[in-house]
């Protein structure tokens, strides 16, 4: 899964608990960190990842392969959620650039 299918999903806390029983069901929601492989990009694959089972780095690397930290699953739901009731004309394109415009700069 890539950033712009991720957005649909954290749109709603309830749907962004949805994708994680689906993605790694055994892990609190508040423990979920996603990570971005390779790099941050819009091509990235995206992995979900246990946070008390991983290094708390921004750059893991995970059975050889290398992954960025992109948000935990509960803040980057809470800013998709954001963007869409402050935002409501903005695509999930439009969401999904402003979250890389943030990481990238800002966090």
């Amino acid at each position: 899964m890539k950033l712009i299918e991720l957005i649909d999903h954290l749109k709603t806390a309830s749907k962004a608990e949805q994708l994680r029983n689906q993605q790694i069901p055994d892990v609190e929601y508040d423990l979920v960190e996603l990570y971005m492989k390779d790099s941050l990009s819009f091509e990235s694959e995206i992995a979900f990842f246990d946070a008390e089972t991983i290094p708390g780095y921004i750059i893991i690397e995970m059975d050889g392969i290398r992954y960025k930290n992109l948000f935990s699953l509960n803040l980057i739901q809470e800013m998709v959620e954001e963007y869409v009731a402050e935002y409501p004309n903005w695509s999930d394109l439009d969401i999904a650039k402003r979250i890389m415009e943030y990481r990238i700069n800002d966090a």
